[in-house]
């Protein structure tokens, strides 16, 4: 909230510069992708995917060639990832646990150092889409000029600066239903794992664990909030095309984004950046003279 009332109060301080003032409101296309680094299967494998994109804006025009806006905005974010791919074993484990708990007695202490050997990421065939939900602080320097003549209502811009964003909601909604294999070659499942001794007691006893480890098991949403970052700040920028009728704007714009902070608090379940191409449309309305 500080970052964005200095930024608030930096466009005041200019205002009394200001030749002129416009308030508009801008929505459209969002194209994002989560882009990967590193050697963590987790952070590969992704495709973009569509959302939304939207919000109002300031904007003061210091001169007939720059002006400074600061923008609110929702902004759709995430990626696909379709087939066999590399999962966290963390939401897999809580559920484990609570299966063990309900063992019969003299299974669980002996199955339990197996359980421990799952890896720290699984594989399996279904189709991802990574959804994040982010309230969005843009703040660009415009430069532009109108085209004269006979085009004297039309304007050609190019706009570009800093943003801060703020998470709403994070999920992973995978679709489809899958074995859990130790790896991308889908070579053995994690029931793989399991003494042999205990597979037969356990099939027997506890037929459940047996087809989580073994059998196909049905994906569905995640809330994955609480595994990312808060806050995220990094560039935007956008290429306009506007036209001018008295007090009244309307433009097309194309553009994107691109976080800088890693999105997942903890870097063994990846490390991947946010970012967007965007293609929008929008109104402003000119304020006083």
């Amino acid at each position: 909230m500080k970052r964005i009332l200095v930024l608030a109060l930096s466009l005041l301080s200019l205002y009394g510069y200001s030749q002129t003032v416009n308030v508009g409101v801008r929505g459209g296309l969002s194209i994002p992708n989560v882009v990967g680094g590193g050697d963590n299967p987790l952070s590969k494998g992704y495709s973009s995917r569509f959302a939304g994109t939207g919000g109002v804006f300031a904007e003061l025009g210091m001169n007939d060639l720059l002006s400074l806006r600061l923008g609110i905005e929702y902004s759709g974010q995430g990626g696909n990832r379709n087939g066999v791919q590399a999962m966290s074993s963390n939401q897999l484990m809580a559920s484990m646990a609570g299966m063990l708990a309900v063992l019969p007695s003299e299974l669980a202490p002996a199955l339990a150092p197996a359980l421990e050997q799952i890896p720290g990421i699984f594989y399996a065939d279904v189709k991802n889409t990574t959804k994040f939900d982010y309230l969005m602080i843009p703040l660009s320097l415009q430069v532009g000029k109108d085209l004269g003549g006979s085009w004297k209502s039309w304007r050609v811009y190019a706009g570009a600066g800093p943003f801060v964003s703020f998470l709403l909601s994070a999920e992973q909604v995978s679709k489809g239903q899958s074995k859990l294999y130790i790896d991308a070659a889908k070579s053995k499942t994690l029931w793989s794992i399991v003494p042999t001794e205990l597979q037969q007691p356990i099939a027997e006893n506890a037929s459940y664990l047996k087809d989580v480890l073994d059998e196909k098991s049905e994906f569905g949403t995640a809330d994955i909030k609480n595994d990312l970052r808060k806050v995220n700040v990094g560039v935007q920028g956008d290429l306009g095309l506007s036209y001018q009728c008295n007090r009244n704007r309307f433009f097309l714009e194309v553009g994107g984004n691109y976080g800088f902070v890693r999105l997942q608090k903890d870097a063994s379940n990846g490390s991947n950046h946010i970012g967007s191409a965007t293609v929008t449309v929008g109104y402003a309305y000119r304020l006083g003279n």
